[in-house]
């Protein structure tokens, strides 16, 4: 597939997906997002052993890991952080707890400005959002900028990459290039896949 038709064929998945998003009315978004924290929870052999793990959250259809896991996360002995934006680069910062987080652009939690930042190689898991993702393969679609998948590429990255998502956001398969950085775990509120085992 030439790479031209492959952005055409991903700015469709975007603009479907983004559609249907749309169309989910808030209830159901609801509980479809706190299922997502549920069965993330529950995912026992991932929180087994505290480390460093990268949050996200705050776009509509996102479940809200600041205010729903960070304070469990921080209970259970882990270290957490959110990325910041700087240019087009993303920058792991950590936060301890709700004061520690701002609503930035599009209502997106980040760090507040001096919070220590820490090097990507001491993240152990970096939980991912995205637009969809592919049951079978890892395969992530993101929202266009690229700011995750030129994070997931820095030198020195070893972190377990887990996909969090609500399951109608999954398919078979997504349109994926050579630099599309793959999760290796996807989490929704129906399954919980492995996709590359560690």
């Amino acid at each position: 597939m030439e790479d031209g038709t492959l952005e055409w064929t991903k700015s469709r998945l975007r603009r479907s997906i983004r559609e249907r998003l749309r169309a989910v009315p808030d209830a159901e978004l609801a509980t479809a997002t706190t299922g997502v924290l549920s069965r993330l929870q529950a995912a026992e052999h991932l929180w087994q052993r505290p480390g460093t793990v990268a949050l996200f959250g705050g776009l509509r259809g996102e479940p809200d890991l600041v205010q729903g896991l960070l304070p469990w996360l921080r209970a259970r002995g882990w270290r957490t952080v959110l990325l910041a934006v700087a240019g087009e680069q993303l920058h792991p910062a950590e936060v301890r707890g709700e004061p520690d987080c701002r609503r930035g652009v599009h209502g997106v939690w980040e760090p507040q400005p001096g919070c220590p930042l820490l090097p990507a190689s001491e993240l152990d898991l970096i939980l991912v959002p995205g637009l969809a993702f592919g049951s079978g393969d890892g395969s992530r679609l993101g929202r266009g900028g690229g700011y995750y998948d030129r994070f997931l590429a820095t030198p020195g990255l070893r972190a377990r990459r887990i996909g969090v998502a609500c399951e109608w956001q999954v398919s078979d398969r997504v349109p994926c290039e050579s630099h599309d950085i793959r999760v290796q775990e996807l989490i929704t509120e129906v399954h919980h896949r492995v996709v590359e085992p560690g």
